[in-house]
């Protein structure tokens, strides 16, 4: 009897092996089974939502209606949605009453409630609807968000709460702008120019010069898309009173070179004799931009200079400048000792006299 049993175990593990593997496939058959039916159902309910919604939300637009369609809290995650779509592809004059539908539906509850959500795009969906609602009540929350460790969630905060109140949310971004690595200097711009470009200006300047070194050259030099320049003080200020380190100094020359102030001669002029070359390429490219027939000699000594950029940049500049003349630049070449002066000047000659040339049409 012992032996019979002995031979049996292995056949009836097998039999208890087969059965628990079956019953394992067939729940996963019907999970299968299941979350498609689920996934069918949320789509079938979004389809329902937004053929109800959308045309109402274009209709109130034009005019007022005194009843409007009851949402659960599923279809209101939809309408959060398809509201913030129709948001954006509304002008700004149009958007009023749209913030006037998602009082009356209860949207600002929901969107604080989904502002403590375990889920993040909820939350950032929260979020941005706060902020077009430009609800004062949940600046707390919000600006709690500005130092999130996700960066996604953190800069919608932030353009959340300059879309509530331009004016209290400077202070409160400015230390931040120029520590967040993980945000792009020109999605900042975009952010800031919300608020107004001499606003957009100004802040961009001074959180470039108390941020995060390795980000704030990068910040100055996207001041010109700002085309503001509010911010150019902070800069002079910055160059004559302290001693920023060389990347700084050539972002605040590029930033000179492009306003073409020419309040700003006397610092480019300056640094033109920088000990750092990539400065000195920067002062000699804003020289070519800003420069007089003064500044012709300071561009010729850098033809001699000892990094070949610096004297490219030097002779691209010198023939940048209104008071250049062929005539000028043939006497130059004449009279040229340096081999390196004269393998910068040929090419640069060439392109001037293109630039100078008549255009021949053909008929």
């Amino acid at each position: 009897m012992l032996a019979f049993v002995d031979t049996d175990l292995p056949l009836n593990l097998w039999y208890l092996s087969a059965i628990a593997l079956s019953a394992i496939i067939a729940l996963l058959l019907a999970s299968i089974l299941l979350f498609r039916r689920s996934r069918l159902a949320n789509q079938q309910r979004r389809q329902r939502v937004i053929s109800i919604w959308k045309p109402l939300l274009q209709q109130y637009g034009q005019e007022t209606l005194d009843s409007l369609p009851s949402l659960t809290r599923r279809d209101h995650m939809v309408f959060l949605y398809l509201w913030n779509e129709h948001y954006e592809s509304v002008q700004d004059a149009m958007t009023t009453p749209l913030l006037d539908l998602a009082q009356r539906v209860g949207t600002p509850h929901l969107a604080k409630e989904l502002l403590h959500s375990r889920q993040l795009s909820q939350r950032i969906l929260a979020v941005v609807t706060l902020g077009r609602l430009q609800d004062q009540s949940a600046w707390s929350p919000i600006s709690s968000l500005v130092t999130h460790h996700n960066s996604f969630l953190a800069f919608n905060a932030a353009q959340a709460l300059l879309r509530i109140d331009p004016n209290a949310a400077l202070p409160l971004l400015l230390p931040v702008l120029g520590r967040r690595t993980d945000w792009s200097p020109l999605k900042i711009v975009s952010m800031l120019q919300t608020a107004g470009r001499d606003l957009a200006s100004e802040v961009l300047a001074q959180a470039a010069i108390d941020g995060d070194p390795d980000i704030c050259p990068r910040l100055i030099r996207y001041l010109p898309v700002t085309k503001s320049q509010l911010g150019l003080p902070i800069l002079r200020q910055l160059l004559r009173d302290a001693s920023p380190p060389p990347n700084m100094v050539a972002a605040c020359l590029f930033v000179f070179g492009e306003f073409r102030d020419p309040a700003d001669l006397p610092l480019v002029r300056h640094h033109l004799t920088h000990e750092a070359w990539y400065v000195r390429v920067q002062a000699a490219t804003a020289l070519g931009k800003l420069g007089t027939v003064e500044d012709e000699e300071r561009l010729i000594s850098l033809f001699n200079d000892d990094h070949w950029w610096v004297r490219y940049r030097a002779g691209e500049a010198l023939v940048s400048l209104e008071s250049m003349t062929e005539e000028k630049l043939m006497h130059l070449q004449e009279s040229l000792i340096s081999p390196d002066a004269h393998e910068i000047l040929a090419p640069i000659l060439a392109k001037f006299r293109a630039r100078r040339s008549p255009i021949a049409v053909r008929p």
